[in-house]
């Protein structure tokens, strides 16, 4: 009697059950890892989305405030380097940082000047760059590099037009290789200004040399 006690098998009901058991386990276990490994993608993307959201908004904050904004560009000095007739040789930027601008200092401002040189034969644009370090308006003398230019505040460079006749043979052509803009600052000639602030914005100009007169404004 004994022994067919220890023999007695389990009913097939309740092997299902436990088998039925230890399958729900797996299935629970397994979305459990499911979702922890979804809920660490969608943490890491949500914080990197924070992040891109926050450098944009301060990339654009700057883009908008760090700026300049240009008051007037002044005849300064005239030459008649190549016997084409006189023009422009220096001129003065009146300019001031924009509103809401911070952080910016002298060396942080560059300008690009472009012109057309196609009435040379072979040549296209001339170029010219170069820092926009500022001075006071009111004292004439230089900011120093580590002061912070105050916005409102206004600011004045005189800035040198490069050299067309590169190689000084007395013409414009296509020997001089990277010409500046000088013999296009004619009366009745119009060139294009970019002034950039480092890591801010950027403000575009087209000017036109209306007349040849010391002080006479380009603007």
């Amino acid at each position: 009697m004994g022994g067919d006690s220890m023999n007695e098998r389990i009913p097939r009901d309740k092997e299902d059950s436990g088998s039925i058991g230890i399958g729900a386990m797996i299935v629970f276990i397994a979305l459990i890892l499911v979702a922890a490994v979804a809920s660490t993608i969608i943490i890491k993307t949500a914080e990197e989305l924070q992040q891109n959201a926050e450098q944009t908004s301060s990339d654009t904050r700057q883009q908008i405030s760090g700026k300049v904004a240009l008051t007037d560009l002044i005849v300064n000095t005239i030459a008649d380097d190549i016997g084409a007739g006189s023009h422009v040789a220096t001129f003065d930027v009146v300019w001031r940082v924009s509103s809401g601008s911070t952080g910016i200092y002298p060396g942080d401002v560059s300008y690009y000047i472009t012109c057309d040189l196609s009435a040379h034969t072979g040549l296209g644009l001339g170029f010219d760059d170069g820092t926009l370090p500022a001075s006071s308006i009111i004292t004439e003398t230089p900011i120093a590099g580590t002061t912070e230019l105050s916005a409102g505040n206004t600011y004045y460079t005189t800035v040198t037009l490069g050299n067309s006749d590169v190689d000084s043979d007395g013409d414009v052509d296509t020997d001089d290789v990277n010409p500046g803009c000088d013999t296009t600052a004619t009366q009745g000639e119009t060139l294009n200004m970019r002034i950039v602030v480092d890591g801010g914005g950027e403000t575009l100009t087209e000017f036109t040399v209306h007349s040849l007169t010391l002080g006479s404004s380009m603007m």
